[in-house]
């Protein structure tokens, strides 16, 4: 099919610097995203989801996991490259055909890490591509906020 081209809407691209250094910084947003990530008003579970998972490898599997010991796929992870860069496909209570595309790299600064966020693929979610990505674009915001203000 042509014409494709004509839908592709813009990356959502974050950026939030934190006080660590990059191995730090890439371990907190991976093995430690339970510890920040706002669970309670950003999951699939809301009040039930207890923790969320990013296992450390490509095809790793990125997922809450609620009270019950139910859980709901996010993503899937599609690149592992400590302490520089991790990227993962995001749907989270969404079929998996739907994911975007989420990449986070890990850039040394003075004094700590700039962490940028590129998420995109928003085709894949069809006649709510737009008003999704509307959602995302000021959704990350805080999300980013709760990571970068952590303890490290």
């Amino acid at each position: 099919m042509s014409g494709m081209g004509t839908n592709v809407l813009a990356p959502v691209r974050k950026s939030v610097t934190a006080g660590w250094d990059t191995e730090t910084a890439f371990r907190r947003f991976t093995a430690r995203m339970a510890s920040w990530w706002p669970l309670e008003t950003r999951s699939v579970g809301r009040a039930e989801a207890e923790t969320v998972v990013m296992e450390g490898r490509v095809g790793g599997r990125l997922y809450e996991k609620r009270a019950d010991g139910t859980t709901s796929d996010w993503g899937v992870v599609t690149a592992w490259e400590p302490p520089g860069r991790v990227a993962f496909t995001w749907h989270p209570g969404r079929e998996p055909d739907s994911g975007q595309s989420v990449e986070v790299t890990f850039v040394p600064t003075d004094g700590g890490t700039r962490v940028d966020l590129v998420h995109s693929g928003w085709e894949k979610l069809g006649d709510t591509a737009a008003e999704q990505r509307e959602q995302y674009q000021s959704g990350w915001d805080p999300v980013l906020v709760l990571y970068a203000a952590a303890e490290g």
